[in-house]
């Protein structure tokens, strides 16, 4: 992916004033803008579509959304996995109407069009009687996503045929996924949290990406009431923000036995299996990185841009949270919340991980509403003619950034990534100024 071209509309600096950690509300509102970024953005960059084990066996399918497009994401009897725009080619009806299942074939519920796992239109009624067997069905297969791979049992799919690799967009981000888990290390638990949130979709994923102040505030009754939390508060010393090219991060990282003894008293609650699994997924991501100079633990959140979000990836007895913000217009959203484990842990942490898996960020949890409530309310003001052209501010120690006091002791030698302090907005700045670099805009 290159730079688009300067668009003129946003030429004369307005949206953006990164130098001073300014961003114009207009880009969380305007649906101009909004229509721009769903072509700009979302079919440019490698976007989350699944996992492997959510689609097992072939004819499995699910699906989803591409920015606004739905699609279909489906294996085919040689064991590939296609992604298909979910459109019939007739008349263009939704053609899939099911979140996710088993099929050999889909027929439109208008003409009766058929379409098979390869995306081939296998049968069209009356093809003598009324087409007169004219019909050319070989130029009428289903719009199919022209990349899609699978990356640690990870599904990536991207509508750009000439984006650069999915390696190379996701950088250095995957060391730290791959050091956690390995060569697909984990399996989805059935089912997807799904929920509506009123706000842009930037709000939602810029939060993901390194706001690590508004957590002991926002979450504070999530903390109070909480008391497997508490902890967090008394450690943002030793938890690092990390940015990766092109705009990924990771927020709260910890290193070494960091959390450990954390995982392991609870897991005394839970059993021998569950005691001797913590020790285990410690042993396996220590082994992983045996040559390293610095070890990592995992981290608390993170974000993969555009819209894929995580969070949970620090302790072996959480589930891992894969949470795709797909956009809804200019001021609407909506929440995909997947929960993966590792698929070895044994079943008494994936009872425990399926039971507590929604009871933080979630449309009903401890964490989502209070983030739910702050987007509506910010919403709402942006809908105003006085807000449209006030800026958003962003400037968190701006003036600091790469020379942090006290880093020359910080204990991250030889890990990949730009390091910051558990509190910074580098991560949202760099967001918005490779947003800016896809749309054309003067940054």
């Amino acid at each position: 992916m290159v730079q688009a071209p300067a668009d003129p509309r946003f030429a004369d600096g307005k949206l953006f004033d990164l130098e001073n950690g300014l961003v114009a509300r207009r880009i969380f509102s305007d649906p101009e803008i909004y229509d721009e970024e769903m072509q700009r953005v979302f079919h440019q960059c490698w976007l989350f579509l699944g996992h492997d084990s959510m689609l097992a066996r072939p004819g499995d399918f699910l699906t989803t959304y591409m920015g606004d497009d739905p699609v279909i994401v489906w294996r085919d009897p040689h064991g590939k996995v296609h992604a298909f725009l979910n459109n019939c080619t007739h008349r263009g009806n939704r053609l899939c109407l099911h979140d996710r299942g088993r099929a050999t074939s889909f027929s439109c519920s208008y003409h009766g069009w058929t379409f098979n796992s390869e995306g081939r239109l296998v049968g069209v009624p009356f093809m003598e009687e009324a087409y007169m067997g004219q019909l050319d069905v070989e130029c009428l297969g289903l719009v199919e996503v022209p990349k899609v791979v699978s990356r640690g049992g990870l599904l990536w799919g991207c509508w750009d045929a000439g984006a650069p690799s999915v390696d190379e967009y996701l950088g250095d981000f995957w060391w730290y996924y791959d050091t956690l888990f390995g060569d697909d290390g984990l399996e989805a638990l059935r089912g997807c949290h799904r929920y509506s949130m009123v706000g842009n979709w930037k709000l939602f994923c810029d939060n993901f990406s390194g706001d690590g102040l508004h957590v002991p505030i926002s979450h504070r009754s999530a903390f109070a009431v909480d008391a497997t939390r508490r902890n967090y508060l008394d450690r943002t010393s030793d938890r690092f923000m990390v940015q990766f090219m092109p705009a990924h991060g990771v927020g709260a990282l910890t290193l070494g036995d960091s959390g450990l003894q954390a995982d392991l008293n609870r897991a005394e609650e839970l059993g021998p299996e569950a005691v001797e699994w913590v020790h285990e997924r410690h042993r396996r991501i220590q082994e992983r990185q045996k040559a390293a100079e610095t070890r990592i633990a995992g981290w608390v959140w993170g974000q993969c841009f555009p819209n894929l979000n995580l969070q949970a990836f620090d302790s072996a007895l959480r589930g891992h949270a894969f949470i795709v913000c797909h956009p809804k217009g200019p001021d609407a959203m909506e929440i995909w919340q997947y929960c993966l484990i590792e698929k070895d842990a044994p079943q008494v942490v994936k009872s425990f991980v399926a039971r507590t898996a929604t009871r933080g960020q979630s449309g009903t949890g401890l964490i989502g509403i209070d983030d739910g409530e702050n987007f509506e309310r910010i919403t709402e003001n942006m809908r105003t003619v006085a807000n449209r052209d006030v800026n958003s501010n962003y400037a968190m120690t701006l003036e600091l950034e790469g020379h942090w006091p006290g880093q020359e002791q910080w204990p991250v030698a030889g890990l990949p990534g730009f390091f910051g302090p558990s509190m910074w907005e580098t991560s949202q700045r760099r967001f918005y100024r490779y947003w800016a670099s896809l749309m054309g805009v003067q940054a």
